[in-house]
């Protein structure tokens, strides 16, 4: 196999290409890197549960192979996108022994327990991520956002919630996710006028997003 090719089309974006020229290789060839891009072309293209199958073939035959931290994490990341937490969160406290300071891993971990509803929990898990990266971007903006979104924050926590964001919107100004957020900050904080501004200029970045949209609307009939 011409192993340029699947790479090209990998840089393109052609995950679909790839896993085509892919498919039938690994089913012949046991090398481990021919099962790793395999199983990256799966979740690129949402078959989430073929990118398991091959990630832990991948383990148990290759359990040398240099790239494991990445299968691992690719490995929890398609868990998490069937919404399948405990494997997820087990995969993640196993790793965490190896690394408690792994910045990845602990993000993953509060997105679960974000969508497990477990906020506070949530919360303390970006908190211990800022403590370790005060610029961790991801943990900027969901801190911010859980503090004041999902829950009655006090006065204390909306400054802290603002700084956060704001400390953010430094780094990335056009992120329409973290517009959204200080958005809904800004409202929290009786800013009207200045979070239809921001909601405006996030789904300016992001047309056909939803939630921004559903977030100005809510601004605009109150």
């Amino acid at each position: 196999m011409d192993k340029k090719k699947y790479l090209a089309a990998m840089k393109k974006g052609d995950f679909v290409f790839a896993l085509s020229l892919l498919g039938r290789e690994v089913e012949t060839v046991e090398d481990p890197e021919l099962y790793y891009n395999f199983a990256i072309c799966c979740s690129r293209t949402g078959n989430y549960k073929k990118c398991i199958i091959v990630l832990k073939d991948l383990l148990k035959k290759f359990p040398r192979f240099i790239e494991k931290e990445n299968i691992y994490r690719l490995l929890i990341y398609s868990y998490i996108s069937l919404k399948n937490f405990p494997p997820a969160l087990d995969l993640i406290e196993e790793r965490l022994k190896m690394n408690f300071a792994d910045e990845k891993l602990l993000s993953f971990k509060a997105y679960i327990l974000e969508h497990s509803g477990k906020i506070e929990e949530a919360i303390e898990v970006h908190r211990n991520i800022l403590k370790l990266n005060p610029e961790y971007l991801n943990s900027l903006n969901s801190i911010a956002y859980l503090l004041v979104h999902e829950r009655k924050a006090s006065k204390e926590e909306l400054n802290f919630a603002i700084d956060a964001i704001k400390k953010a919107l430094t780094i990335a100004n056009k992120n329409p996710a973290y517009l959204d957020t200080f958005g809904i900050i800004l409202e929290k904080s009786g800013k009207i006028t200045e979070a239809k501004k921001a909601l405006q200029r996030a789904l300016s970045f992001a047309p056909a997003e939803s939630v921004i949209l559903d977030h100005l609307e809510s601004l605009s009939f109150d």
